[in-house]
C-alpha cells in the first residue's frame, strides 16, 4: 500500500501546474536534516521560490574544476519564480530570465562544505589546514570565490545543451568569470539576527549571462537549469541577446559550524546583476532596486544550525 501511495504522489507531482520544481525537489533534493544540519529560508520575497532546492554539489565542483576542487559539498538555493512584481514584467518567463525583473540572474543560496575526516574540506577552504577552521585570517578567499565561479560556469554551460557543432573546447574559449576591472573584494564582519558572527566578502564579477538561444539549443526539462527557471522566449530576446555580458554584484558570508555529528562551513551567497539592454540602457538591480536590502534581510534571518536532538 505504501508503494502505491508513493507512486501516486510522484504522478501527482509531475502533473500539477508547478510540476517542474515540485518534481525536481521530489527526486533530487537532499535531506540536510538527516545529516544533522537544519536550514530554513525566512523573509523570502514575492518573486523567489519559498523553498530551496538542495543538491549534492561535490561532483560538479570536482568536474568543473578539472579535479582541483575535491570536497564534500551541497548547494541549497532559490531563484526567481513566475510571481511577477511589476507591470513591466514578462509574464511568460521566470523572473530569473526576465530583463524587467529585479530578480534577473539573482541567486540566494548556501553552499555546505563538509569538514570531513580526510581533511579535504580543510585543504580547500583554509590557508593552513592544520590551523583554526573558524578564523578569518585562515580562510582562503580565493577558494570561496572559486565556488561562485564554478557555479556560473555550470549554469552557463548548461544553457548550451545539445547545441549543434558546439563543444566543451568552444565553451572554454568563450567563458569568463573575473573580478570587474577597477574593483576589489570588500571584507567585513557581520552578524545575523542571532548575534552570530560571519565573515562577509562583497564584489563585482564580469561574466556571461545564462540566457540560452532556444533556436540553437535543446535544453532538457530535467537535466539542465531549465528545471529551475524555464526557458526564455521572443519577448526576452526583444530586450537582451542570448549569452549577453553580465556583471554579477553580490556577497558571500562564511561561518563554521561545529556540530556533534557533522562539522561544516556554511557559505551564504546572494547577488543582483548589471547589464545593458538592446536600447543601450544600463540596468543595475543591485544599486537601483531594493534587492540588496531584501537579500541581506534573508541572510540575517536565515535559519542554519545543528539539528536539535
Amino acid at each position: 500500500m505504501r508503494s502505491i501511495t508513493i507512486i501516486l504522489t510522484i504522478f501527482a507531482a509531475i502533473h500539477t501546474s508547478c510540476s517542474t520544481d515540485t518534481t525536481v525537489r521530489l527526486f533530487r533534493n537532499v535531506n540536510l536534516e538527516n545529516m544533522g544540519i537544519h536550514l530554513k529560508l525566512n523573509n523570502v520575497p514575492k518573486g523567489l521560490h519559498d523553498e530551496p532546492f538542495v543538491i549534492k554539489f561535490s561532483n560538479i565542483l570536482y568536474n568543473f574544476s578539472d579535479g582541483a576542487v575535491d570536497v564534500t559539498a551541497y548547494n541549497a538555493f532559490t531563484v526567481g519564480n513566475r510571481e511577477k512584481t511589476s507591470p513591466q514584467s514578462i509574464e511568460s518567463v521566470s523572473n530569473f530570465l526576465d530583463p524587467f525583473s529585479k530578480f534577473k540572474d539573482t541567486w540566494f543560496g548556501v553552499y555546505i562544505l563538509i569538514d570531513d575526516l580526510r581533511g579535504k574540506g580543510k585543504k580547500f577552504i583554509l590557508n593552513k589546514p592544520d590551523g583554526s577552521p573558524d578564523e578569518e585570517i585562515n580562510l582562503n578567499v580565493q577558494s570561496l570565490l572559486t565556488l561562485t565561479a564554478i557555479d556560473q560556469k555550470l549554469i552557463t554551460w548548461s544553457t548550451h545543451q545539445n547545441q549543434k557543432d558546439y563543444g566543451w573546447n568552444d565553451f572554454e574559449r568563450e567563458f569568463y568569470f573575473h573580478i570587474r576591472k577597477g574593483t576589489g573584494i570588500k571584507q567585513e564582519s557581520v552578524s545575523d539576527r542571532r548575534g552570530r558572527k560571519w565573515y562577509k566578502y562583497s564584489g563585482e564579477y564580469e561574466t556571461i549571462a545564462a540566457l540560452t538561444d532556444i533556436e540553437k539549443t535543446d535544453m532538457s526539462l530535467f537535466s539542465s537549469i531549465r528545471a529551475y527557471m524555464g526557458l526564455p522566449d521572443t519577448e526576452v530576446y526583444k530586450s537582451v541577446n542570448p549569452w549577453h555580458p553580465l556583471v554579477i554584484k553580490g556577497s558571500i558570508c562564511v561561518r563554521y559550524f561545529n556540530c556533534s555529528n557533522v562539522k561544516f562551513w556554511a557559505v551564504v551567497y546572494y547577488n543582483g546583476s548589471a547589464f545593458k539592454n538592446k536600447n543601450g540602457m544600463q540596468i543595475d538591480t543591485w544599486l537601483n532596486t531594493d534587492l540588496q536590502h531584501v537579500l541581506s534581510t534573508m541572510f540575517e534571518s536565515l535559519e542554519i544550525d545543528c539539528v536539535s536532538r
